[in-house]
């Protein structure tokens, strides 16, 4: 392993931590704040940080992602004085090998070094994914490459993959992109919209039936499992899938086997599944309608595709990919996207995602169909009235040098009564005092006037607070 880092303000934990991973043939450098972390790591490559929480420039939780998205992407350790749940919990979500408490275990600290060692030695001699058909997966934002990354690493092998997002985010091009580049890609991509199939033919559609196994049953039927085989079978909206299909179906994945409707005979089929929903299926496990057995089945891998307003920087290559098809599906000229169409664009919302975008756009485009630019005025009225409402209350607010000047004239003010102009002596000892006064008054009222949490919030000693109190007569109010 290569260069460690420990960021943490006590230097006891600095020279104890620094001088145990040395002597397991690491070199190690120490900071004790936050921003000087961040410019040594920005300098050179780390393999491993070791992270405290309570740093005197911050959080350390709150740079843990940007500490993970340095060149070398390090591993990163986080540390504490007093563990909590929740702490722990963002650490882990936001990538975190390991969240510890002090003080550290020697023999702990001695694994932990060896095995994140070992990790980065293996994950070093790895070989890189190959290039993917990403297909009509457009953007370049952080977001979207995470998700095109995850595609890569499900080209690699066969596990189950859970993609989940909003509606529109391109949940069907993820999938597809799964499939296209997998070992399965030779085989059939069966679709099934869960959202779609009346819930009495389900179990007939997935499975298949022969002659006679229901009223109606007039021939065999081939079930959508099967026609799978050896391809990939994607379940969109699969939180819509029926509770006793569910159950059914989990045996289908457990076994790759399967009986149609009304046959006494097993089939199989060696399918890859993908699954996709917008629902939050963990609220559904709690409420009993998704089976939590299936749920850990299905969610091998796991794709969470971003909305659309957490990746704006996507829209314009997006608006100009779209425009172009939407204009050759309708044998038009392209059109040109105007700066304004796009600044309009990319002040709005999107509840309805990418789905909503391009709806927007053919809108447009065939509102005008002979133009040959891309006119604001044909964009659906709420997107336009959006943008005129941000514009309108952006030219209301003050600029930041009129709210300096606001400030500054109102602070005069309530110094200076309009007679004698005072000396700068006689202004300044006003304007302590006004702050003084401020200060205090806001400190008591934060601690519910609990004077002993007030000096210790504000540093000031209690019988200095009792004496400010009584100097400017507070009382007890709450603001």
């Amino acid at each position: 392993m290569g260069l460690v880092l420990i960021i943490d303000d006590e230097e006891f934990i600095q020279i104890s931590l620094k001088e145990r991973i040395e002597r397991l043939g690491h070199k190690v450098e120490t900071t004790s704040n936050m921003e000087d972390g961040l410019k040594i790591l920005a300098s050179k490559e780390f393999d491993l940080v070791f992270l405290d929480v309570n740093l005197p420039d911050g959080n350390g939780l709150e740079v843990l992602s940007r500490v993970k998205k340095k060149p070398s992407k390090p591993e990163v350790v986080i540390i504490t004085g007093k563990g909590s749940s929740d702490g722990a919990e963002t650490a882990i979500k936001n990538g975190a090998w390991d969240y510890i408490t002090k003080p550290f275990n020697k023999d702990d600290i001695k694994l932990l070094i060896k095995r994140i060692s070992d990790y980065r030695s293996l994950k070093k001699k790895k070989r890189k994914p190959v290039a993917i058909d990403t297909g009509d997966i457009i953007g370049k934002s952080g977001a979207i490459k995470k998700c095109i990354d995850q595609v890569a690493q499900c080209s690699e092998n066969r596990s189950d993959v859970l993609i989940l997002g909003e509606t529109g985010t391109g949940k069907e091009l993820f999938a597809k992109a799964v499939h296209d580049n997998s070992f399965q890609s030779s085989g059939d991509y069966v679709v099934v919209d869960c959202a779609a199939i009346p819930k009495d033919l389900t179990e007939s559609l997935l499975f298949g039936h022969v002659k006679g196994a229901f009223t109606g049953a007039e021939t065999n039927r081939t079930g959508l499992i099967e026609k799978a085989d050896k391809g990939t079978l994607f379940l969109d909206e699969i939180g819509e899938l029926p509770l006793n299909i569910q159950a059914s179906f989990l045996r289908v994945l457990q076994e790759k086997k399967f009986r149609p409707l009304g046959s006494s005979v097993e089939k199989v089929s060696d399918f890859r599944l993908i699954s996709a929903t917008n629902r939050n299926l963990d609220e559904m496990i709690e409420k009993g309608l998704f089976r939590e057995d299936l749920f850990h089945r299905i969610n091998t891998i796991s794709i969470t595709l971003p909305p659309l307003r957490e990746r704006k920087e996507d829209i314009n290559q997006l608006a100009s990919y779209y425009l172009e098809r939407i204009c050759r599906k309708n044998n038009l000229k392209t059109k040109a996207l105007l700066p304004d169409t796009l600044e309009i664009l990319q002040s709005y919302h999107w509840p309805g995602n990418v789905r909503e975008l391009v709806n927007s756009i053919e809108k447009a485009v065939v509102s005008e169909p002979d133009l040959t630019i891309l006119y604001p005025m044909f964009l659906p009225d709420r997107i336009r009235i959006n943008f005129a409402d941000k514009r309108i209350k952006n030219d209301c607010e003050p600029a930041e040098s009129e709210k300096v000047e606001t400030f500054e004239s109102s602070f005069f003010s309530s110094l200076y009564d309009g007679g004698e102009f005072p000396t700068l002596k006689e202004f300044r000892e006003k304007g302590v005092n006004e702050i003084e006064r401020l200060y205090v008054k806001s400190v008591m009222n934060h601690c519910s006037w609990n004077v002993d949490k007030a000096s210790s919030v504000s540093g000031i000693s209690k019988s200095r607070l009792y004496y400010l109190i009584k100097k400017y007569n507070l009382k007890k109010v709450y603001i």
